[in-house]
């Protein structure tokens, strides 16, 4: 018999398995009587290390809480930034915090942030991914966290409206936030590649822009890195967790990943696992996000949804699991 984690490197390798792997976060699942019961009947779990960590020389920090509510300072030699986070948010298991304001507010904004991606000193986050891989040991598989596109990282740095003007406003100042973000990237790049992770996720797929955008600022992205690390035999994944994959089907195709990642069906996402197959082939791994929406059915409808899924997909390399909000929900 298979262990968990074999089962699931045979599903990422694209061979045979006898039973689906059902892989949450392990973040994602309370642990307790249930998670025990679960795990006893052949759940695993999927934990993210990151490979790699910046340390920002010359930088100080300051912070101060009032209430729920931290504020934080960051003073670089060009100027100060700040952002505010909102904490103890009750059952949130991912982080556990909502960033109320982000770095860039305004144009001032641009260059104490720009300082401080340029300046960041990386290191690399080995002994961290080996000993996760050793505690976890048969009962789960430890995911590499790699790159991000320049253009979805910078999202972080703004919030939704602010970031979507923003790129209009001041296109020259983004511009050249990208080019600091992409600079990032090649200092953390051979940090990634010559990692021991074998299983690594390169940036996510949001549905905050289009296709369109995805085309132009995140594809070449892809079309550099994905060959590179296949050809030190690592498998790559995308975390494409937006509810409009319809619309994008084509172009993951083409970005050479392995495992598409975080991929929640109807009824809460608008693309079929069967829709997804016909654009992606059998050798992509299609790694559900189950939709926590169907618990709310009930157990029976909850068994014959599940079979449904899997029955829609036999024969192809799948992987259940939860990557949103899980048991939490």
């Amino acid at each position: 018999m298979k262990s968990f984690r074999e089962r699931v490197m045979a599903v990422l390798r694209r061979k045979p398995v006898d039973l689906i792997p059902f892989a949450p976060y392990d973040n994602l699942v309370p642990r307790g009587t249930v998670e025990r019961m679960l795990r006893n009947r052949g759940m695993g779990l999927c934990h993210r290390c990151p490979l790699y960590w910046d340390e920002r020389p010359g930088i100080r920090v300051e912070r101060w809480s009032e209430g729920d509510v931290e504020h934080i300072v960051y003073k670089t030699p060009v100027g100060d930034v700040s952002k505010t986070i909102k904490r103890h948010l009750g059952r949130i298991a991912d982080g556990g915090v909502v960033e109320l304001e982000r770095l860039i507010k305004k144009e001032a904004d641009y260059e104490p942030v720009i300082f401080m991606i340029n300046s960041s000193v990386l290191h690399d986050n080995y002994t961290a991914f080996l000993d996760a891989v050793r505690d976890f040991g048969d009962d789960g598989i430890v995911r590499g966290e790699g790159l991000s596109p320049p253009y979805a990282a910078s999202y972080y740095y703004f919030g939704l409206r602010n970031w979507a003007v923003e790129q209009r406003v001041h296109p020259e100042r983004f511009r050249k936030l990208l080019e600091a973000l992409e600079g990032y990237n090649e200092k953390a790049w051979p940090i990634v590649l010559n990692s021991p992770a074998e299983f690594i996720s390169m940036g996510e797929l949001s549905g905050l822009y289009g296709p369109k955008e995805f085309r132009r600022y995140c594809l070449p992205f892809y079309e550099r890195y994905i060959p590179q690390l296949h050809k030190r035999g690592k498998i790559c994944a995308i975390h494409a967790h937006a509810l409009n994959l319809s619309a994008f089907k084509e172009v993951i195709a083409e970005t050479g990943v392995d495992v598409v990642e975080a991929f929640t069906p109807p009824p809460v996402g608008d693309l079929s696992v069967e829709e997804a197959r016909a654009a992606w082939g059998s050798d992509v791994v299609i790694w559900i996000n189950f939709p926590e929406t169907v618990f709310y059915e009930g157990p029976e409808k909850t068994m014959e949804y599940t079979l449904k899924l899997l029955e829609s997909d036999a024969g192809n390399p799948l992987v259940i699991g939860f990557t949103e909000m899980g048991l939490y929900g």
